[in-house]
């Protein structure tokens, strides 16, 4: 089946927790909220950003029926299912149609790991298959450790697959990327996923597009894709350094734990990561805040 494409930025959210290491379901209203006002179109619920794979089943859930409530029509949200049992990936895509999720998506197993793409698009025949209302989006991301060729995948589960909508692509060979974009004719929605490779995944005729930074610093993205339309080259440069500057601050801080810490920003407590992801203290959280305040901030 032929999908519409998703445009436009989607941000992967954070899952907050308050001090106890306890989901703070409060929290997803204001998330909600800022993503709209900052022009995001969606959220893509329960990723890797969202540490859905820390969570048990009834906190996403939770999280996700939350995250129908807050956005009330106006993001499309695509509900992360991935889960080491096809069991819970069903129970979580029986309840995004019965919530009104506009999209599914999976990462592949990452202990008993499938050995090829033919392996890999059985797998995902049986996690699409419990949510045959929705559109379906393989989730290829560097930390799955399933290094597989996508463009071979989607060769493979066309037609095995009907309702395959596409690859969300978190990974940095672009090549890769460019033969997926061309698969079956172009009818695979391939979104982008790598916020440091913005700019260049523009170039190669990306326009989907699905990232943690989004969630605090949409409006850098706005204009690299702004200047991007006009070619006006020196804006799209100098925004790309304050992205790539923001990414190695994320980078030297352990990642997720550092982008919830970016989120007091917006104004919005995500608190700390779960374990085995490293703590940060109060200090350290508002010093990450404040060197990103500065990047941003920078004509």
């Amino acid at each position: 089946m032929n999908y519409p494409k998703l445009t436009g930025l989607l941000a992967a959210p954070f899952t907050a927790f308050d001090a106890q290491g306890e989901v703070n379901y409060d929290m997803i209203e204001k998330q909600a909220e800022s993503l709209v006002t900052d022009g995001v179109k969606g959220a893509y619920i329960c990723g890797t950003t969202g540490e859905g794979i820390s969570c048990t089943v009834e906190e996403r859930i939770r999280i996700m029926k939350k995250w129908r409530e807050a956005s009330r029509g106006r993001l499309k949200l695509i509900a992360h299912t991935g889960a080491l049992s096809l069991k819970d990936v069903a129970t979580l895509n029986r309840k995004a149609v019965e919530l009104g999720f506009d999209a599914v998506s999976v990462i592949p197993p990452t202990f008993f790991k499938p050995a090829d793409e033919e392996t890999l698009a059985e797998y995902c025949a049986a996690a699409a298959s419990s949510a045959p209302e929705l559109p379906f989006y393989y989730y290829h991301t560097l930390n799955s450790g399933v290094n597989l060729s996508m463009s071979r995948f989607l060769e493979t589960a066309d037609h095995r697959i009907p309702n395959l909508a596409g690859i969300k692509f978190n990974h940095h060979n672009l090549y890769e990327y460019q033969k997926c974009l061309r698969v079956c004719g172009g009818k695979y929605d391939i979104i982008f996923g790598v916020d440091e490779f913005f700019a260049g995944a523009l170039a190669l005729g990306a326009r989907g597009f699905i990232g943690s930074t989004y969630n605090y610093s949409a409006g850098v993205y706005h204009r690299i894709q702004e200047a991007f339309e006009r070619g006006d080259w020196a804006t799209v440069s100098r925004n790309m350094d304050k992205v790539c500057r923001g990414v190695d601050l994320l980078i030297a801080n352990g990642g997720i734990p550092a982008g919830k810490a970016m989120m007091l920003l917006k104004g919005i407590d995500c608190g700390n990561a779960r374990l085995p992801l490293r703590q940060l203290s109060p200090a350290q959280r508002r010093a990450i805040a404040s060197a990103l305040e500065r990047i941003l901030n920078e004509p």
